[in-house]
């Protein structure tokens, strides 16, 4: 029988994972480590989550949880002739949803790994409890970070990402996670045109970021699906977003490949997101922050990477806050 979580007004379903736990990705920033997937659906509920676009979508009141993880991954490492170097959580979905059952999963896998020598890294716009810093805290140089960040607003974060933490919770995981020794980087991700990305909202934000012992962070602005456009310009409009005009800029922009050429997204104009990515970066670097752009999502401007999982495993665990 599915448990209620009233307080998010999201339905919590168990069921057992058929498939394997740890897989690729087609991103070329995950490309040399494994994924873990902890739920089907995001009790999060970002009103621009590609993830609602997928054939597996339970719905925006459900979130499906694999009950069997722990013992299929256990399953799965002793198979394989060479374990990963390093797990990321999550492509489609937040690890730190607010639900203890999703938590207690997420404690339980990230345990196995760490035990057995593989690092893990995370993006969450959730927040990480005490048990996982003093996880964390046991494992140097085994943790990498992001946390995602795109205003102080209390009110516009909550438009945007209805079931997330509070922004302010946001800055106390980066405290938290830098003082226990966690590499973090902050990520703005995505950035909304003529509302997150003005000057005035981000320059308190990398205020914060920068005396929150941060060194970079990583920027990409909104890509749309065809398919969710509708639902998301209309979600921006009580903060005076006009819809047409969004509607409008957004035409302006190409479809542009991001899953090895499988699936097609529509970004920005060019010339919208180069001008807009040096202004941003003009002002973290006064700030101190390094700025980083993620090639997945604008390979018509880089090829460098976002470092959404850490830096490459072979590479050093102190490069993570370095210049593309």
């Amino acid at each position: 029988m599915p448990q209620e979580d009233r307080t998010q007004r999201v339905h919590i379903e168990f069921e057992d994972r058929r498939a394997a736990i740890l897989s690729g990705s087609d991103l070329n920033c995950l490309h040399d480590v494994s994924t873990v997937n902890i739920t089907r659906g995001c009790a999060h509920r970002c009103i621009y989550c590609y993830g609602q676009g997928y054939s597996n979508y339970p719905g925006a009141s459900r979130v499906v949880l694999y009950r069997n993880l722990a013992q299929k991954l256990e399953a799965e490492l002793a198979r394989k002739r060479k374990r990963p170097v390093r797990v990321y959580f999550s492509p489609s979905c937040d690890a730190f949803q607010p639900m203890d059952a999703v938590q207690d999963a997420t404690y339980e896998i990230m345990s196995i790994l760490l035990a057995r020598k593989v690092s893990v890294a995370f993006l969450t716009k959730g927040r990480v409890g005490e048990r996982f810093l003093r996880l964390f805290s046991k494992h140097p140089g085994s943790v990498y970070a992001q946390i995602g960040v795109t205003t102080l607003d209390a009110a516009i974060a909550h438009r945007l990402e209805p079931g997330a933490a509070t922004p302010d919770d946001r800055l106390t995981n980066i405290r938290s996670l830098t003082q226990a020794g966690v590499p973090v980087m902050a990520r703005l991700d995505p950035l909304i045109p003529y509302l997150t990305d003005a000057s005035e909202n981000l320059e308190p934000l990398f205020e914060k970021i920068a005396k929150a012992d941060v060194k970079s962070l990583a920027v990409n602005y909104l890509f749309l699906r065809r398919s969710l456009m509708q639902k998301i310009f209309s979600g921006l409009e009580p903060f005076g977003v006009s819809q047409p005009d969004l509607m409008q800029l957004y035409r302006r922009g190409p479809n542009m490949p991001m899953y090895r050429d499988r699936s097609l997204i529509r970004v920005l104009p060019i010339d919208y997101r180069k001008a807009n990515y040096a202004r941003i970066t003009a002002r973290a670097q006064e700030a101190g922050l390094a700025v980083h752009l993620c090639g997945c999502k604008n390979s018509d401007i880089t090829t460098s990477r976002c470092h959404i999982a850490g830096p490459p495993p072979s590479r050093p665990p102190d490069l993570f806050a370095s210049h593309s």
